[in-house]
């Protein structure tokens, strides 16, 4: 932790006799460079307001299309349910029509029945008929016996006792069949005007889930549109950045080929924000790699995941009793303010006006090195000693 000093004096002696060891930047700005890097900050400033303001409206159009996607889900499970009923309300139709058809042939069969009947109910009346204009004397006389007499006599009575039961049965028969396929016919048409209602609202539903799926499609593309103004925004922050950095003589290199030790190098650049480190923040970013410097030399684990941006640091660290100065000092991290959301870097070497910092994302999720004067840092936050 105090490898700051035998630099120090190191340094110290390479300026008494070489003069100097190392090539840095001039320790002051002229007027005119500090003017142009004063309106280069400001420029960084107003570009990171912009994408503050493009972010805000990504932020609405990403939750306008999540909730018209809840929406659409809400339609297509009402849809489902929708044709669930249309379905038991099939089979119940096919089912009520079978039992209609058979109440059809059971009419058919009992008037079958009736007609077959009318041939023995013609018979008994033109027997009836043939005794009624017959005398009794007659009709014994013409019988071979009297016993046959009475044989006939009785048949024509059970005949015309069965007949007259036969029709009874088959009229009431009749009759109960008729009011089953009047509720028959009833039932089937209430269950056709339920399923064409049901069809009408899985129609309506479609409709809608159609209008809100093509909303929805829209407030994506809106998004994608306002995502690549902001990425366009943030491009030339990069590069607004970068020509203040070249202002302030920065030397930037790719410096150590380890990447500082830093745990996530292996996914960075392209896997920068892809997901979130052990201290809350997006990996390849320049606070992850801050946060990662200060566990490593000092053991303390940073929880600043939802506040954590550089630019909200200075802030977290003073409500944290952490020290936060403008002085720059081997092992603080380095502040800048400046853009959407600030830049953090760790100092490894300073001789209180050039500062050697190394860090993350300066260009896009990558590691580098850089050498500037303490100017381009706005704060300096002491973790140790």
């Amino acid at each position: 932790m105090k490898l700051w000093r035998p630099i120090s004096i190191i340094a110290l002696a390479c300026v008494i006799l070489f003069s100097t060891c190392l090539s840095l930047p001039a320790s002051a700005l002229t007027a005119a460079e500090q003017k142009k890097l004063d309106e280069l900050n400001a420029q960084s400033r107003e570009l990171g307001n912009k994408i503050n303001e493009l972010q805000g409206q990504v932020n609405n159009l990403n939750a306008k299309a999540a909730e018209l996607a809840a929406q659409a889900a809400t339609i297509e499970n009402q849809i489902a349910v929708l044709q669930n009923q249309q379905a038991k309300l099939k089979a119940e139709i096919e089912l009520e029509q079978a039992e209609y058809e058979q109440i059809l042939q059971d009419i058919d069969a009992v008037q079958k029945r009736i007609d077959e009947n009318s041939d023995t109910i013609g018979y008994v009346i033109a027997q009836y008929y043939y005794n009624d204009s017959v005398s009794t004397i007659e009709r014994l006389a013409s019988s071979e016996n009297f016993s046959t007499f009475v044989d006939e006599e009785v048949r024509l009575s059970s005949v015309s006792d069965t007949l007259a039961a036969i029709v009874e049965e088959n009229k009431n028969l009749k009759k109960e069949l008729e009011v089953k396929k009047k509720n028959a016919e009833m039932i089937l048409e209430d269950l056709k005007e339920q399923k064409a209602e049901l069809a009408a609202t899985e129609k309506q539903q479609a409709e809608l889930l159609a209008q809100t799926r093509s909303s929805q499609a829209d407030y994506v593309s809106r998004k994608n549109a306002v995502d690549a103004q902001k990425k366009a925004l943030l491009n030339e922050q990069y590069r607004v950045n970068q020509e203040a950095a070249k202002l302030l003589n920065a030397q930037i290199t790719s410096g150590d080929p380890n990447k500082g030790g830093y745990p996530y190098s292996k996914y960075c650049p392209s896997g920068i924000d892809s997901f979130v480190d052990r201290w809350g923040m997006y990996v390849c970013e320049c606070v992850s790699y801050a946060a990662w410097k200060v566990e490593q030399n000092y053991g303390i684990t940073l929880r600043w995941g939802g506040r954590g941006n550089a630019k909200q640091w200075p802030a977290n660290a003073r409500a944290a009793k952490y020290p936060v100065s403008t002085v720059p000092k081997y092992g603080a991290v380095a502040i800048r303010m400046s853009g959407t959301y600030g830049h953090a870097a760790w100092v490894e070497w300073t001789d209180g006006v050039t500062v050697k910092v190394s860090q993350y994302n300066w260009t896009r999720g990558e590691f580098s090195v850089m050498t500037v004067n303490k100017s381009m840092f706005d704060y300096y936050i002491y973790f140790g000693g």
